[in-house]
């Protein structure tokens, strides 16, 4: 997640509380003030006086680890229906504060916020307090969220690299599948009651469950007094929240495969395995976010063998960065004509990866000052720090990422070859192709031969 990174690196450096604000000295020098309220409730704020414009957002931890087996796409209704809860009222006080309002829901955060003028910034607290603290499911507003997610749902359908994308995460999350299905399908959408969505909320909305995070130009000691004002007296409950019970994906046992035919004019094809968690090696994960940020450069040694030769259109790799175990995955389009050629060197190059071919200390050098200045302009990006925050906030930690960019100068070569050997090497993973029939024809006769073996 390396935007998240880059825009949140700089605010990240200084985490403080009321009691420690005057030995830290000015207090207004510092970018993020962390408080939490005797409830439980955190509240995060971050200044930027580059516009008048403010952002205020509450986070609950959770995402779609919320659902259990069988309410996949729950956590997505249950944004759509606190939305709505209020009727025409919050859309009106919105429109009054001229505020922009968005919901965001997650692997492990659902976010509501508002971006309005600064000025309107404690009345917006105010607001989003009164939308979170005082949802009243109807059912009739089920009945109409439920269509509104059902018609997303049908149109995420129709896009075919979704569906693949869908299929791979489907066996690489293996039992734990559930957690990660945002979207759900029909049947457990039309499932869910109004009773599984209070049953949910009583668990998780609750306020040592939830983060309030206000961005852009405010002043702190004004904003945190209208959270105080707002959120104060919202009561706690007992936490029961297991962050863990969807973070660790069951080892594979064999590499799998996923063909999927469709009216596509390319050929993509999807490589994706666990990578390394968080919390037992952070310095894996920054190592994972190096290496590919390097060998996506277009002008690197790998997209030469791999784009450059003209057997890929384009090759893409990331690490997606969560509360626990990763995921690495690899994107790479070709077309037909070139892939039953362009699948093997793929292969054949992920499996060289540990030997970093073609990979220099300069290359590292360049991927590090890349961030960093990837880091200063993002600053500017006011609106979007709020919700990256909460991503973080909710999932890998604050104290992670506070001490991100510390590890990822000291990086070295040795630490790249290290995080491949251990986790893309001889590794089982996903393969999941997308092709049209005639292309997916000869895949599929090159990936089981004549005879449908592997």
């Amino acid at each position: 997640m390396r935007l998240a990174f880059g825009i949140l690196a700089p605010f990240l450096t200084c985490v403080i509380s009321p009691a420690d604000s005057e030995a830290q000295g000015d207090r207004s020098a510092l970018p993020l003030d962390h408080y939490r309220l005797d409830n439980g409730l955190e509240v995060l704020i971050v200044q930027n006086h580059a516009a008048p414009i403010a952002t205020v957002l509450v986070a609950v931890r959770g995402g779609a680890a919320m659902q259990a087996e069988g309410e996949e796409g729950l956590a997505k209704l249950m944004e759509h229906v606190i939305f709505r809860s209020h009727g025409d009222a919050f859309a009106r006080e919105a429109s009054k504060l001229r505020a922009y309002s968005q919901g965001l829901t997650g692997l492990e955060s659902v976010c509501y916020y508002l971006v309005l003028p600064s000025e309107n910034a404690n009345k917006g607290i105010r607001l989003l307090a009164r939308l979170i603290t005082e949802a009243d499911f109807e059912r009739d507003d089920l009945e109409d969220e439920r269509e509104i997610v059902l018609d997303e749902l049908a149109r995420a359908r129709s896009d075919p690299e979704r569906q693949l994308g869908r299929e791979v995460s489907r066996y690489l999350w293996d039992t734990a599948w559930y957690a990660p299905d945002l979207s759900g399908d029909s049947s457990t959408l039309r499932g869910l009651t109004v009773a599984d969505l209070a049953r949910v909320y009583d668990r998780f909305y609750v306020p040592n469950n939830v983060a309030l995070i206000i961005t852009g130009d405010v002043d702190p000691a004004s904003v945190f007094q209208a959270a105080k004002d707002h959120f104060g007296d919202w009561q706690p409950r007992p936490d029961t929240f297991d962050p863990d019970s969807f973070r660790a994906i069951r080892p594979l046992a064999a590499s799998r495969a996923v063909l999927l035919s469709g009216h596509v004019p390319d050929v993509t094809i999807m490589l994706a395995l666990s990578g390394p968690n968080v919390r037992d090696d952070p310095s894996s994960t920054s190592a994972a976010d190096a290496l590919f940020g390097i060998i996506n450069d277009p002008f690197s040694s790998f997209q030469e063998r791999l784009v450059g030769s003209g057997l890929f259109e384009s090759v893409e790799a990331s690490f997606l960065t969560l509360g626990g175990v990763g995921a690495v995955t690899i994107v790479a389009r070709s077309t037909p004509p070139a892939a039953i050629t362009a699948l093997p060197a793929l292969l054949a190059e992920f499996d060289s990866l540990h030997t970093l071919a073609g990979v220099t200390e300069a290359d590292l050098a360049v991927e590090k000052k890349r961030v960093e200045v990837d880091r200063v302009l993002d600053m500017e990006l006011t609106e979007f720090i709020a919700p990256e925050l909460a991503l973080w906030w909710a999932g890998p930690g604050l104290g992670y990422f506070a001490d991100y960019h510390e590890r990822f100068a000291v990086l070295t070569l040795d630490d790249l070859r290290s995080f491949s050997e251990r986790f893309l090497a001889d590794q089982p993973l996903v393969m999941g192709i997308l092709a049209p029939p005639d292309a997916a024809a000869n895949l599929e006769a090159l990936l089981y031969g004549p005879e449908g073996d592997p």
